[in-house]
């Protein structure tokens, strides 16, 4: 990261709070009619979404990708419009935190907050990637994944755990069950939840339910011989979303790999300790959003520094990597996986594994 972005994102997570109140205050007295929304308290409706905005320009100024506060704006706009939120209001409230940025920062950073403020507010009417809903039912997976999804939507997890079991004691393989119904479904789930289609007791009870087909779907899976090397996966520090990281392990594991699975949310010290307890060759870092990144950073350099974690290759996945340009490479990963075959091939050719 050069001085100018690393001074940049200083500045925007140490007075973030102080910055976001400024622009609410700006854009409540400019449009009053924007208090709407965020019921008896409005600004700090205002003061917390625009906080959350700067939270993700701090992180896209670090890494040094544009593109990613762009998405991430679009997303938020997403979220907020599903909501009722006016699109115009929002738009504004971008509009006064550019305005309280060029007043606020020192002189040498303000080009470089202004262009990425610039970028996001071109690009603000655009849809977000990836919005559009995906599971149309014109293959027999499809169908399947379609099926699953309204079986999780009733509320009905016996007849969604059924459903894929069924496929699989007909010869579906556990992980084309995997990788056409399950993550596609639940990619859904996670559109359905940002327009505000399902609320959040409706996502956690469909996640909580894919957990579990998971883990009666393993029994089934083929596996191939021990390999003799260990993969350690974890969500860092602040993601708490772990369904894909699941995945990733349980295909590792489907692949000869001692798995060792951490789950959601793993502290950074408690990490870099679990690489040298359990021998690891290869560690699997997954980030959900941009505002993780500092902690895959972080996490990389915690293990690095023990002698173990020196030799452990590190292959990172997530959303919060999804259009990135060399990003892993500049938070000390060795490779960035888009989803679980790819993490296991990948993995493979980081550890000198020969391809089956």
């Amino acid at each position: 990261m050069n001085d100018t972005n690393a001074f940049l994102a200083r500045l925007l997570q140490q007075g973030g709070r102080a910055l976001a109140a400024y622009a609410a205050n700006e854009l409540l007295e400019s449009r009053p009619e924007a208090k709407a929304g965020f019921g008896a308290d409005p600004f700090s409706g205002w003061r917390n979404w625009l906080g959350g905005r700067l939270d993700e320009l701090a992180a896209a100024v670090a890494a040094e990708q544009p593109g990613l506060f762009v998405a991430q704006v679009q997303w938020a706009k997403a979220v907020m419009a599903a909501r009722g939120f006016s699109a115009e209001h929002l738009r504004a409230g971008l509009e006064a935190l550019r305005s309280v940025l060029a007043g606020e920062l020192p002189e040498e950073v303000r080009p470089l907050a202004a262009d990425y403020l610039d970028r996001a507010l071109e690009a603000f009417d655009q849809q977000p990637a990836e919005l559009s809903a995906r599971l149309l039912p014109d293959t027999p997976q499809r169908r399947l994944a379609s099926q699953y999804l309204l079986a999780l939507l009733e509320g009905d997890r016996r007849r969604a755990s059924r459903l894929i079991l069924e496929a699989a004691d007909r010869g579906e393989a556990v992980p084309e069950l995997y990788l056409d119904v399950l993550l596609p479904a639940q990619e859904e789930l996670g559109r359905m939840w940002l327009l505000g289609e399902i609320n959040v007791a409706e996502e956690h009870f469909a996640s909580a339910t894919t957990k579990t087909v998971m883990a009666q779907l393993m029994p089934r899976a083929t596996f191939r011989p021990g390999n003799g090397k260990t993969v350690l996966a974890a969500a860092v520090a602040g993601n708490q979303h772990d369904i894909g990281l699941q995945a990733v392990a349980d295909f590792f594991e489907m692949d000869g790999w001692r798995t060792i699975q951490l789950g959601a949310n793993v502290p950074i010290a408690d990490l870099a300790q679990a690489v040298d307890f359990f021998e690891v060759d290869l560690l699997g870092l997954s980030a959900s959003q941009s505002t993780q990144l500092e902690a895959v950073k972080e996490t990389i350099e915690a293990v690095r520094a023990a002698e173990r974690g020196r030799r452990v290759k590190v292959l990172v996945g997530g959303l919060a990597f999804a259009g990135t340009d060399g990003l892993p490479g500049r938070l000390g990963a060795d490779g960035y996986a888009a989803h679980p075959a790819e993490a296991v091939g990948l993995g493979r050719r980081l550890v000198g594994i020969d391809e089956p």
